[in-house]
């Protein structure tokens, strides 16, 4: 392939790459910022975990609510402040990937090609933009993690001993599948001399410093909050299913989930060399043993199936596999780039974000398909304007879910929000504030029973003699809220008095 390739310089590709992503992500961010004011359910729990600054507050870690929270604190708590930290994040995913690829591939463009592969995987395309958050957290922190120790390895100085340190904390911060990445790349580390070398070195006693200085607020919350701290352990479904079977075929789905798309792209457009680099045992990069990490990385995750874990589920893999593309254009190389192979790959590549930019802008204008089905069409407006007239003005509100709680508050900004995930360390009430019970009572016309048991431990309100209103669209048509409202119910402790 000559130099002149696809109309421009080899030197250009990661500029145009860069200013391409850059204007990608600013459309996401007006798209979602001049859509439907419903939250999404990962949204609707921002707004609520971000009232307080905690060390911890659910079965998450915290970073992405600290980080959300300076947001709010800046440019209010708006649609803005929720979609500009979320494409900040996402747009920073792909350029520590671009800038590790361009290290470890050394050609600009394979590194560009891999990095336009992460279109390829609808968890990193589509999922993060429709309703994650500590995912793309952890995602990000991830991809400049790798990008970090590829650095560290070139130049293994204190400063990037302490870089590496603060990292591993900022990772385990972020979602705790973390730690699994940064097992396998250890791992794949103390594989390979250069690795062992700077693994066991002593500066390494600084990363441990810095990471344990980060990480020791959190534990210890997790460690005094434990019913709520390890709340994440139950996704796992330890001893579910039939043992390891179901373990395994969940990890199996799970994977495929993740990659099938690429690897039906690659398969199609690089044929023969796609294959032969899946198969390959030796050879890629020499800075780093991506093959080794990914085999690592496997090996890991067969033996929490083994150790009992049956569920598994595709954007966990997001930290971990967000590395599989480069590994393909490791093992490829320059040899597989022919100019019908690359003009064919890339206009794949580019016709993805171009969908996701349209189906993101019809879910969440103002013209979706199947409105009663719509979650941004959900009449939220409506039933603050009832729950107003009930006599709830400010004060606590307390839901089921979180998509209930945290759009209330986002209505009624000068109450706070919780729920029975969530920790209550935060509030604090005035004498004579009102109390909002809200839930989905299409699910339950009742309070359900956590609720209940919530509303009796924190606030000491007895719920049997309470008289839930049932709020319903005309017609009955739409989705119906229940809710109680006590004016003035109150106390300065956040305690109920009856």
């Amino acid at each position: 392939m000559d130099k002149g390739a696809m109309g421009e310089p080899r030197r250009h590709w990661g500029f145009w790459l860069l200013l391409g992503l850059a204007v990608y992500f600013t459309l996401h961010v007006i798209i979602r910022a001049t859509g439907s004011a419903v939250l999404e359910l990962d949204e609707a729990e921002q707004v609520i975990v971000t009232q307080w600054w905690l060390a911890g507050y659910s079965g998450q870690p915290p970073l992405y609510a600290w980080l959300q929270a300076a947001a709010f604190r800046v440019l209010g708590m708006d649609l803005w402040a929720l979609s500009l930290v979320k494409n900040t994040l996402l747009f920073l995913t792909w350029l520590f990937v671009f800038l590790s690829a361009r290290r470890l591939l050394g050609d600009v463009r394979l590194a560009v090609l891999a990095t336009l592969s992460l279109f390829l995987i609808p968890q990193v395309a589509w999922e993060s933009q429709r309703d994650l958050t500590h995912s793309v957290m952890v995602t990000t922190v991830a991809a400049a993690s790798f990008y970090a120790m590829l650095r560290w390895l070139d130049r293994p100085h204190v400063g990037h001993y302490l870089l590496i340190g603060l990292l591993f904390g900022l990772g385990v911060l972020s979602k705790y599948n973390f730690l699994v990445f940064a097992a396998a790349a250890g791992l794949a580390l103390l594989s390979c001399a250069r690795g062992r070398s700077l693994l066991l070195h002593p500066r390494i006693l600084w990363s441990a410093l810095v990471a344990l200085l980060v990480i020791l607020p959190h534990a210890l919350w997790v460690w005094h909050s434990r019913d709520l701290g390890t709340q994440s352990l139950d996704k796992l479904d330890f001893g579910g299913g039939f043992w390891p079977w179901s373990g395994l075929g969940s990890l199996v789905l799970a994977v495929l989930g993740f990659l099938a798309l690429l690897l039906l792209v690659m398969g199609g457009v690089f044929r023969r060399d796609f294959f032969r680099a899946l198969l390959k045992r030796r050879g890629g990069p020499a800075a780093f043993p991506i093959h080794r990490y990914l085999w690592i990385l496997l090996a890991l995750l067969v033996l929490m199936a083994l150790l009992g874990v049956s569920h598994f589920k595709d954007r966990w893999m997001l930290p971990l596999l967000l590395v599989f593309p480069l590994f393909v254009f490791a093992m490829m190389g320059t040899a597989a780039l022919s100019r019908a192979r690359v003009r064919a790959y890339l206009s794949v590549c580019l016709l993805v974000p171009v969908l996701v930019l349209v189906v993101m802008a019809w879910r969440v204008q103002t013209w979706p398909v199947l409105e009663s089905q719509h979650r941004h069409v959900y009449p939220f407006d409506e039933r603050v304007s009832e729950i107003r007239d009930l006599g709830f003005s400010q004060g606590l509100i307390v839901g089921d879910r979180a998509f209930v709680a945290g759009n209330l508050r986002f209505r009624l900004p000068r109450s706070q929000a919780v729920i029975p995930e969530v920790n209550p360390g935060g509030l604090r009430c005035r004498p004579g504030d009102d109390l909002l019970v809200a839930w989905d009572a299409d699910r339950q016309r009742q309070i359900p029973g956590r609720l209940g048991d919530w509303l009796t431990a924190e606030l000491g309100l007895s719920t049997g003699n309470l008289m839930p209103r049932w709020l319903e669209s005309g017609g009955g048509a739409g989705p119906v809220m229940g809710v109680v409202v006590l004016p003035g119910a109150l106390e300065g402790d956040c305690r109920v008095n009856q």
